[in-house]
């Protein structure tokens, strides 16, 4: 493992601990449960498999409106509200083994495994900010066959899953309306530079759907 793969992972670690520590103070019986250490991997391994990001970081292009920061901000604020209500309305039960704890997980899970797969098969051309590169070309192979987002459907469902992992209902409430509505916005500016800017994006994006193959 490279010091920089490592960097990545501890990273990861760190920015989901700092989610842990007001809940951890109301509830220290939470690291107790596989719940947390769950999320702490996963946060640890979405690190390591995507490139470098700040989330202070102005936005590098004048196409991406912001979208990049708005999405990671609606992500720390719906991790931080899941585990919150986790600690002080819904305990014990966040952090019960039963069917919509695995249903989260599930879904904790399989959305990184997309969103990786779909950034490993974009490779360099892969980026936070909405923008073009030099000689970039459609990608229609891997899960781009799908969904022309693949890596928005990953983050989507984990970070719904994240939720219900913990059974933080009003969270999961917030996270289906405020995650959506922070895609929708990057995907519509990004669709506008790319069938604009992309020799044949106008072609692949009229037989392939952008989030859910054959609905969305």
């Amino acid at each position: 493992m490279t010091r920089g793969t490592l960097k990545k992972a501890f990273s990861g670690v760190a920015i989901s601990a700092l989610a842990f520590v007001v809940p951890v103070w109301l509830q220290p019986d939470l690291l107790s449960f596989v719940h947390p250490w769950l999320l702490l991997a996963f946060g640890a391994c979405a690190h390591v498999f995507q490139p470098a990001y700040s989330p202070t970081e102005r936005a590098r292009t004048p196409e991406d409106r912001w979208t990049a920061a708005q999405i990671i901000w609606s992500i720390y604020l719906c991790n931080i509200a899941a585990l919150l209500e986790a600690v002080l309305f819904r305990w014990p039960q966040a952090v019960a083994y039963d069917l919509w704890a695995g249903v989260g997980a599930a879904l904790l899970l399989g959305g990184l495994a997309l969103r990786t797969w779909a950034v490993v098969v974009l490779g360099r051309w892969f980026t936070w900010n909405v923008r073009l590169q030099e000689g970039q070309e459609v990608i229609r192979h891997g899960p781009y066959r799908l969904v022309r987002h693949p890596s928005y459907t990953g983050a989507l469902l984990s970070y719904l899953g994240l939720p219900m992992l913990f059974h933080s209902w009003w969270t999961l409430l917030f996270a289906a309306i405020a995650l959506p509505l922070a895609f929708a916005r990057r995907i519509r500016h990004e669709e506008r530079l790319l069938r604009r800017d992309l020799e044949g994006y106008s072609a692949y994006a009229a037989t392939v759907k952008a989030l859910i193959p054959g609905i969305l």
